[in-house]
């Protein structure tokens, strides 16, 4: 009687479709910004360091922007989430029946404002210190 022989090729193939599907699902960190906020930073943040924009907000209008960013973000987060059944399946599929990955969603433009608007809460957090809004 014979016995089969599991194929180490498709096992590969397997493996490499679930991490391109995993990774269709994730994001880069973005960059870490400089250190202004410690005890004893080296470049003390002034109000100068903000663009002429950010300068003129006040602490309600700071906060009022940083709530708004906020929801951006978690709306952005959920297209991502709701996205990411469908890439994982698409995956499975691409994975089972070799055909090339097209139903899979890499959602970059949701990632890449993701980013940005994590950079700008960054900086209101900044300004909210600046200009001593938390008290």
């Amino acid at each position: 009687m014979e016995t089969a022989v599991p194929c180490a090729s498709s096992t590969k193939l397997v493996r490499l479709a679930a991490v391109v599907a995993l990774a269709a699902c994730t994001r880069s960190a973005p960059d870490l910004p400089p250190d202004y906020g410690s005890v004893r930073p080296v470049n003390p943040l002034t109000i100068e360091d903000f663009p002429a924009y950010m300068q003129a907000l006040d602490c309600g209008q700071i906060a009022a922007r940083q709530v708004e960013l906020t929801e951006l973000n978690n709306r952005a987060t959920d297209v991502i989430e709701s996205n990411r059944t469908t890439n994982q399946v698409a995956g499975y599929f691409a994975a089972l029946f070799l055909i090339p990955i097209i139903a899979v969603d890499s959602d970059e433009e949701q990632k890449a404002m993701l980013d940005r608007n994590q950079a700008e809460l960054d900086r209101l957090a900044q300004l909210r210190r600046v200009k001593d809004c938390n008290g």
